[in-house]
């Protein structure tokens, strides 16, 4: 089967398209092929049309050229691991209902599992409901966690704490959530769910009663600073879904937007939130002991602000560390990341550090409260 677009819609997917075309074509070296303007795929077929006019104008010119649309059954925005696992669950089940239905996943990270930033400690559960083999398939999960330990820091000290039991890590995985999600974005394509990295959702598309969600608008390519369109500007593609699912993560700009909308976070339905910093670290081999991990109350934030510390060692000599901030904190002057720089500092973990190097670092908002 294949499915034929506009060269407009060609240019508009050609990058997130190119990203993925070697890795696929490996797996399946009939699955993904390109060739003036028309995009070979397995194994649905999605309809194209011209939409409305793209919303830009000028004193001097006016831009006439109309978005295209592509039409699924259901959209999906985030590919972090709820959007996936939501992608491989509706074509499992639509599979063995022997129906086809098309799904599509938009991540606006330049590649699946770029934005995604985790400790990460897994449970297996909901991979074995998607994947009962994982293993046999190769899932990146290799580090058993082995020991569980939970420490009060004082601004010199690491005082040990009994490990509160519902926080107990056994049977589970410690791993790099970023190649977990890689990896479950490779199967959800094998199961013909189409995937765009690189490819952001800028706007909510409602039906005509105001409150329905018809599917949602990528963004505009080609635009300056001003985000007035440049002579390659490419206007975004509308994705229209019987249904569309959010899975932005925390606080997710559209998402908020909808719960604004449809008033879906009334008075006293609010969330809390934190700011979690990490790092990742290479350590020297004798200090690295696989499997272990250890959370931190205490030193660097005061009794009046939530929050505490991680470290996770993870496979290959590497360590993941770092410390999550509440984002109700009292005092206005607080800097998370000031706050994460005395927490390496401190001798409990500075001395785990010494003679390593810095991998990679991040920070993201994270959900929190509940009971």
């Amino acid at each position: 089967m294949y499915r034929r677009c506009t060269p407009a819609l060609a240019r508009a997917f050609a990058r997130p398209l190119a990203a993925r075309t070697a890795a696929t074509a490996r797996r399946n070296p009939c699955a993904v092929t390109g060739h003036r303007g028309v995009l070979h795929a397995e194994p649905q077929v999605c309809h194209f049309s011209s939409s409305r006019i793209a919303r830009y104008s000028d004193e001097a010119d006016s831009l006439t050229e109309p978005r295209e649309t592509m039409e699924y059954d259901v959209v999906i925005v985030g590919g972090g691991p709820a959007g996936l696992a939501a992608a491989i669950r509706l074509k499992q089940l639509a599979a063995k209902e022997d129906k086809d239905i098309s799904v599509v996943v938009v991540e606006k990270g330049g590649e699946i599992g770029a934005h995604t930033l985790s400790g990460a400690c897994i449970e297996t559960g909901p991979l074995e409901e998607l994947f009962p083999d994982w293993k046999e398939l190769g899932a990146p999960l290799n580090q058993p966690a082995l020991e569980d330990h939970m420490k009060y820091l004082t601004a010199k000290h690491a005082l040990p704490l009994p490990h509160p039991p519902q926080m107990s890590n056994a049977g589970n995985y410690i791993v790099s959530l970023s190649n977990v999600v890689k990896w479950l974005g490779e199967k959800a394509e094998e199961l013909g769910v189409d995937v765009f990295p690189a490819t952001a959702a800028s706007e909510i598309i409602y039906g005509e009663d105001g409150t329905s969600v018809r599917g949602i608008v990528t963004n505009d390519a080609g635009v300056d600073k001003d985000f007035k369109p440049k002579s390659t500007f490419t206007p975004g593609i509308e994705l229209h879904g019987k249904l569309t699912l959010f899975a932005e993560g925390c606080h997710g700009s559209l998402t908020k937007g909808l719960i604004r909308k449809l008033k879906l976070r009334e008075e006293g339905q609010f969330q809390t939130y934190g700011l979690g910093i990490k790092e990742v670290w290479e350590v020297e081999p004798a200090k690295h002991s696989p499997g272990k991990i250890t959370h931190t109350m205490g030193y660097p934030l005061n009794y009046k602000t939530y929050g505490g510390g991680f470290i996770y060692h993870m496979e290959d000599n590497k360590v993941s560390l770092g410390l999550v901030v509440g984002l109700d904190y009292e005092n206005p002057y607080l800097s998370p990341y000031q706050e994460f720089q005395r927490f390496k500092a401190h001798p409990f973990v500075s001395d785990l550090l010494k003679g390593g190097r810095v991998l990679s670092y991040g920070g993201r908002a994270l959900v929190e409260g509940g009971l």
